[in-house]
C-alpha cells in the first residue's frame, strides 16, 4: 500500500510540474501565438520533363518530352520567428503521368502587412528539399527509382475569409528531379540503362492559410 501511495504522489508531482513549468508554458504559448499553416492544391503546367540517357550508346544526350497538366498538393507548417517571417517544413505530393513524387522540404514564408488587418495581402515563399519516390519505388522487377532535388519558389495573395483564415492564390516554379535504372541481359551479358529526369513546371495553386 505504501508503494502505491508513493507512486501516486510521484505521478501527481510530475503532472503538477508539467502544468506549472514556466519554460514549457512559454514554449506552448509561443507555438500557439506563432504557428502558421499554408495548405494548397493546383496544377503543374509547362514543359513536362527532360530525359538524359546515361549509357554507352547515348552519353550525355538530352531531349524534352511533351508537356501535360498534372496535379499538386502540399502543406506547410511553420512558426513565425521574426515579424512576418515563418520557417517550417513542407510535405506534399506531385502527380505526373507515370510517376508520383513526395517532396519533403524546409520552407520559408514571408507575408506583408499586419495580420490583424483584414485586407488582401501578398506573400512570398520558397521550399527546398528532396523528392522521394516511395509510391513507385519499383515499377518493374528490373527497375529502380531514386528521388532527387525538389525546389519551389512562389509568390501569391492572401484573401481574407472574414474569420482568422485566408484564401491563398499563388504562382511559382516547381523543379523535381529523379533517376531510373533498368537492368537487363543481352546475350547473357548484364546491361543497365540509367535515365535522369528533370521536371520544370509552372505551379498555380489555390488554398487556405491560418
Amino acid at each position: 500500500m505504501e508503494k502505491i501511495f508513493t507512486l501516486l504522489f510521484v505521478l501527481a508531482c510530475t503532472i503538477a510540474y508539467t502544468q506549472d513549468n514556466p519554460k514549457q508554458s512559454l514554449f506552448k504559448n509561443f507555438v500557439k501565438d506563432n504557428y502558421i499553416n499554408f495548405t494548397d492544391f493546383g496544377g503543374l503546367f509547362g514543359k513536362s520533363y527532360q530525359i538524359t540517357p546515361n549509357n554507352i550508346q547515348n552519353p550525355g544526350y538530352s531531349y524534352p518530352v511533351k508537356a501535360s497538366t498534372n496535379f499538386t498538393l502540399q502543406t506547410f507548417n511553420g512558426l513565425k520567428v521574426y515579424k512576418n517571417l515563418a520557417i517550417g517544413a513542407t510535405v506534399g505530393i506531385d502527380w505526373f503521368s507515370n510517376y508520383q513524387i513526395i517532396p519533403i522540404a524546409l520552407g520559408v514564408r514571408v507575408t506583408s502587412g499586419n495580420s490583424k488587418i483584414k485586407k488582401v495581402k501578398t506573400f512570398v515563399g520558397v521550399d527546398a528539399g528532396y523528392g522521394f519516390m516511395w509510391l513507385n519505388d519499383k515499377i518493374a522487377d528490373n527497375q529502380k527509382i531514386n528521388g532527387g532535388l525538389a525546389i519551389n519558389p512562389m509568390a501569391g495573395l492572401l484573401i481574407p475569409t472574414g474569420g482568422n483564415a485566408n484564401f491563398t492564390l499563388s504562382i511559382g516554379y516547381k523543379h523535381n528531379s529523379f533517376n531510373t535504372k533498368i537492368s537487363n541481359r543481352i546475350n547473357e551479358s548484364p546491361y543497365s540503362n540509367e535515365m535522369e529526369y528533370n521536371l520544370n513546371r509552372m505551379a498555380v495553386r489555390l488554398g487556405v492559410n491560418f
